[in-house]
């Protein structure tokens, strides 16, 4: 079965694949509105206290500790949003650090 081995899973578009899909975009869909809600938050409340300017965020050049936190933090991004598709167990084992990603 397609998406895991909930069996009463629901189906929307006609196919298992495309359900899967459907459930990828969605989950797409909320963690980046999530992160562009926070991060317009932030940014206003940054620029309120004259601690940032939009141009400093927008010229920011990260040190190589903090460009290697960014490149992981993208890795386990690409890993939930692609995971989305995977078994049930899979998932949970990914997000637990019991299976590998």
């Amino acid at each position: 079965m397609s998406g895991g081995d909930v069996p009463n899973r629901p189906a929307y578009l006609g196919s298992d694949r495309l359900d899967d899909l459907a459930r990828m975009l969605t989950e797409v869909t909320s963690e980046l509105w999530i992160l562009k809600d926070r991060n317009m938050v932030l940014e206003a409340l940054l620029a309120e206290a004259g601690v940032v300017t939009p141009a400093s965020v927008e010229g920011y050049q990260p040190d190589d500790e903090t460009a290697q936190r960014i490149a992981a933090e993208r890795s386990a991004f690409t890993a939930r949003i692609f995971g989305a598709v995977l078994p049930n167990d899979q998932r949970l084992g990914r997000e637990l650090g019991t299976v590998e990603r």
